[in-house]
């Protein structure tokens, strides 16, 4: 008796598979990557680099730091209305990149006169009324109240808590230690009779105990709501003040 042969799927000729259209999502995964790479203009190798730290999601500059395109012909040094309109309208073509990684890209005359303008409004107003309550102290002392999860906790006296409240954070306003930055104020709380400032820590910094100040000076945004602005906290010196004692590792309520 004959047996009959079923075929299997192995054998005879394979059967080709519909080639189906790539998902555009797909595609724009696998797309390489431009960033490193000499573009079209000749601008020079376009690198981005983490920022420094992000407020409201936006990217803050740090040391050495600048906002540059994806296909701009500048560099800008500040967040200026170019650099505003951008985050508004595509935040992932606003990069941040090394000073020293701009290649031929131009500075932002716009960065530089919104700087000049807002710095020059401010000194004649300085000028205009130079009483004693439009001088803010040039250093103001704090002592280390808390130190917990990379978070820094500093206090000041409570007869600057009017000065402080009059006080403006400004993006990327650095603790200095040695001329390093270790670190970027968050925000001053002035409601409380002792002004705390909180400051998020660089996880390579080492923290120090002992006395800080910080310095103030004008405001450099032009949106500024405050007669004055954080320029940096640094360590005292040590010569006028005395070692702080341990502290805990939280606040004290």
């Amino acid at each position: 008796m004959r047996d009959e042969h079923t075929p299997s799927a192995q054998e005879g000729p394979a059967i080709p598979s519909p080639k189906r259209p790539l998902n555009p999502w797909i595609r724009t995964y696998l797309k390489r990557s431009h960033a490193g790479r000499p573009d079209a203009k000749g601008l020079g190798a376009l690198r981005p680099v983490e920022p420094a730290a992000r407020r409201e999601g936006k990217p803050l500059l740090g040391e050495d730091q600048v906002y540059v395109m994806k296909y701009g012909e500048e560099y800008h040094p500040a967040w200026c209305h170019i650099v505003s309109d951008k985050w508004s309208t595509a935040p992932r073509g606003l990069l941040v990149t090394l000073l020293a990684d701009v290649g031929t890209r131009a500075r932002c005359q716009e960065c530089d006169r919104s700087l000049k303008s807002v710095t020059e409004s401010f000194a004649k107003e300085h000028e205009r009324s130079p009483g004693p309550d439009r001088q803010p102290d040039t250093a103001i002392p704090l002592r280390v109240v808390g130190f917990s999860h990379g978070i820094l906790f500093l206090a000041a006296g409570p007869k600057y808590q009017e000065v402080l409240k009059q006080t403006a954070v400004e993006p990327a306003t650095p603790l200095l230690v040695d001329g390093r930055r270790h670190g970027m104020l968050l925000r001053v709380d002035a409601s409380r009779q002792e002004p705390l400032l909180v400051i998020q820590m660089d996880p390579r910094a080492k923290f120090r105990n002992g006395s800080y100040q910080v310095r103030l000076r004008l405001p450099l945004q032009r949106s500024a709501t405050k007669p004055y602005a954080v320029d940096l906290v640094e360590p005292a010196a040590r010569a006028r003040h005395a070692a702080q004692p341990p502290v805990a590792d939280d606040v004290g309520r």
